[in-house]
């Protein structure tokens, strides 16, 4: 009789994970890839800035930080809601950025003079942070999505646990990838699975937390890890001409350099990373990397004569826990190391969803896959396992191929990527309802490893020749990450994609 129940609580779990990991999977897939990518947004984005590669990072001059405090005067004058981001190891310039509705967007300055660098305007790496933290679908109904799926992925680690715990630990130590494909993609989907357990049943538990102020504003506001994160959208301002030509600037306001330097002793040396300014008020604002937990812990000062008005810290324990979570699921406090092992998680979390939707798509091939329903499922799953992937290399590739002086080029290249997304699901709806899936999933990895294999000889060609013989940088460390990723896509092309 106890047999008997196990075995039915068996069938049950396995039903529950079958179909909330499927369903879930093609959203989750999305948001561990996105979030995976978003870990190194900022190194992302000077990867897209390709004509910073020469420069090599000096200390900011109180100069420097003053004549930037008055060119974000005088945009404000204008009635543009800017703020300024301080150099740090990950981005050693000064940046005057806003909102545009999606990402933060401005223009980059020397930390020695205040001298505007002649970059491109792009989105950078926030796509992939706003992928993953609203699907580019907005702040309400996105974030919505991804804690329905940050929920589901709980229910599927939950019942997965119940339908293999007989063999948990000797999951641990079995991978066939020479087996029958069944066979092979269980078995990569069950270590993946069980290996980076604690990884996303973390990821998910944060996430959610995460959410929940902004889906229940009675548990408090949300600080979801963007600098500025306040602000209302407005229109871009950068390379093209909106921001005010580079001269010396006739104050508008107090200069920032005694302000910095003041919230500096309160909160300790190099740990403000943002400027932002509101109604006659400048915030010197702790960077997210200045300590474990993230908050908004800010020194206020007049922005007449430089005078500070209040020094504002977290103020109770439920927002320190707040802050401790947000810290643990951003790590925008931890060393290269961390963020390598959370990129390396996120990326094993996606390839074992994905595995879990071609798994799920294997076991009902034989009685349905002459049906409507099947063959939207795997076009679905085709344009998230494979065809995301190619997306996010077409975004790269359009960043290096547009004009550099393109008017609104950082819409363009999310165009790009929206576009290449969508004909990717295009081409999977071809071949699934075609009746050659197969050929799907082999002409899109073979496609992905290609063009990620080949953004290593683009850098090349699109960057300065100084640049190039700089030592192992941002640039290169990109590449040969993409070379990496595109030769096991490659592998799995030869191997196990050809259901």
């Amino acid at each position: 009789m106890d047999l008997l129940m196990r075995d039915t609580l068996r069938t049950r779990m396995g039903w529950l994970h079958e179909w909330v990991g499927f369903l879930g999977g093609l959203v989750l897939v999305v948001t561990f890839t996105g979030g995976s990518l978003a870990l190194f947004d900022t190194e992302l984005t000077r990867w897209m800035q390709p004509e910073l590669s020469h420069y090599h990072p000096e200390p900011m001059s109180d100069a420097a930080l003053n004549q930037v405090g008055y060119i974000v005067a005088e945009l404000r004058e204008k009635g543009e809601n800017a703020f300024i981001t301080l150099p740090t190891p990950r981005d050693p310039i000064i940046r005057i950025q806003h909102f545009n509705g999606h990402a933060f967007i401005g223009t980059a300055y020397s930390p020695v003079d205040g001298y505007p660098f002649q970059t491109r305007q792009t989105g950078g790496g926030q796509l992939f942070f706003d992928l993953h933290h609203s699907l580019y679908y907005g702040p309400f109904w996105g974030n919505m999505l991804t804690e329905i799926a940050a929920v589901g992925l709980l229910i599927a680690v939950g019942s997965g646990i119940v339908i293999h715990f007989r063999s948990l630990f000797s999951d641990l130590l079995l991978f066939r990838p020479f087996a029958s494909r069944t066979r092979a993609w269980m078995d990569a989907h069950i270590l993946a699975g069980v290996l980076f357990l604690p990884f996303m049943v973390m990821m998910a538990y944060t996430g959610a937390v995460i959410h929940a102020p902004r889906l229940f504003p009675m548990f408090g506001s949300a600080h979801h890890g963007r600098p500025g994160g306040h602000e209302r959208p407005h229109a871009p301002h950068g390379q093209s001409g909106a921001a005010p030509a580079w001269t010396e600037r006739t104050p508008l306001s107090a200069p920032l350099a005694p302000m910095f330097h003041q919230a500096e002793t309160q909160f300790g040396a190099g740990s403000i990373g943002l400027v932002l300014f509101d109604k006659g008020k400048v915030s010197m604002t702790k960077a997210d990397s200045a300590s474990f937990a993230l908050s908004r812990d800010h020194a206020e000062f007049s922005d007449r004569d430089g005078s500070l008005l209040k020094v504002v810290t977290v103020p109770d324990t439920l927002h320190r826990i707040s802050g401790v979570l947000r810290g643990l699921h951003f790590i925008r406090w931890a060393p290269l190391s961390l963020r390598w092992l959370y990129f390396l998680s996120g990326i094993v979390g996606s390839v074992m969803m994905s595995g879990g939707l071609v798994l799920f798509l294997m076991k009902h091939r034989s009685k349905k896959a002459k049906t409507f329903l099947f063959r939207l499922a795997e076009t679905l799953a085709m344009a998230v396992t494979t065809g995301l992937p190619l997306a996010c290399l077409a975004y790269f590739w359009a960043n290096r191929l547009f004009w550099s002086d393109l008017p609104g080029r950082e819409v363009f290249e999310i165009r790009a990527f929206f576009c290449v997304w969508a004909a990717a699901l295009l081409h999977g709806a071809i071949r699934s309802f075609g009746r050659t899936p197969h050929r799907g999933w082999n002409e899109q990895c073979v496609v992905f490893a290609a063009f990620a294999i080949a953004l290593f000889p683009l850098d090349l060609l699109t960057r300065s020749v100084t640049g190039l013989l700089s030592g192992f940088d941002v640039y290169k460390a990109v590449d040969l990450t993409a070379m990496t990723i595109g030769l096991m896509a490659f592998l799995i092309h030869r191997r196990l994609v050809a259901l």
